[in-house]
């Protein structure tokens, strides 16, 4: 998954070659495809510097085995750099914490959806999203809160029309053909994937490998 981030200043944003002569300052190989991007051979990250329209982005590509602390330390230092806030496209100016946890949070759901996929091959994924889902049930009481193996990630079990769940209009964003009384896995938004897989990666060391 890639996340997109800003770097709004009050000031023009640096040239390229001001970054590329940062990252070397900093130690860290990179690629320069044309004009732009900056491409890290380290890290999958990309620095995008706009001359015309004086912005600067970075694209960040999270995987299983990414460092991610490296990847934030980097994006903040960067941050301090140019003299800007960091924005998460879609959420806003973030601090470093909680940039981190919401990386580690996609990070981790990508592992679950690995151990889960190891866990088929070895014939005992029911059990194991059983025991998963009574992990995640136990944080949020009250609601319908599981794995969804289709989609690979935890969701929230609505009813489509109920004042308590979800409209008919939002429900065909999310399944396609939605009417009432149906019941529909709505994204969890606060980050539940970091707590699914320390359970999982503790109680199922051998589906693990080597994510820890």
């Amino acid at each position: 998954m890639t996340f997109t981030l800003d770097f709004p200043s009050r000031s023009p944003a640096p040239g390229v070659d001001v970054i590329a002569d940062w990252l070397t300052h900093q130690g860290e190989p990179f690629e320069q495809n044309g004009p732009s991007p900056l491409s890290l051979k380290a890290l999958p990250l990309r620095i995008l510097v706009n001359a015309a329209e004086q912005t600067l982005k970075a694209q960040l590509e999270i995987n299983p085995e990414v460092p991610l602390q490296r990847m934030v330390d980097l994006v903040f230092f960067l941050s301090v750099q140019v003299g800007a806030d960091v924005e998460l496209r879609g959420r806003g100016t973030v601090r470093r914490a909680d940039l981190w946890l919401r990386l580690a949070d996609e990070q981790d759901r990508m592992r679950i959806a690995e151990a889960g996929a190891r866990a088929g091959d070895r014939g005992n994924q029911e059990r194991v999203f059983k025991d998963l889902w009574q992990v995640i049930a136990s944080t949020s009481p009250g609601r319908d809160v599981r794995w969804d193996n289709g989609r690979r990630q935890i969701v929230e079990l609505l009813e489509v029309g109920e004042p308590e769940g979800i409209s008919v209009a939002e429900a065909k964003v999310l399944a396609g053909h939605a009417e009432d009384g149906d019941v529909v896995g709505v994204p969890v938004t606060e980050p539940p994937h970091c707590l699914a897989w320390r359970w999982l990666s503790t109680a199922n060391p051998t589906l693990v490998e080597s994510h820890q």
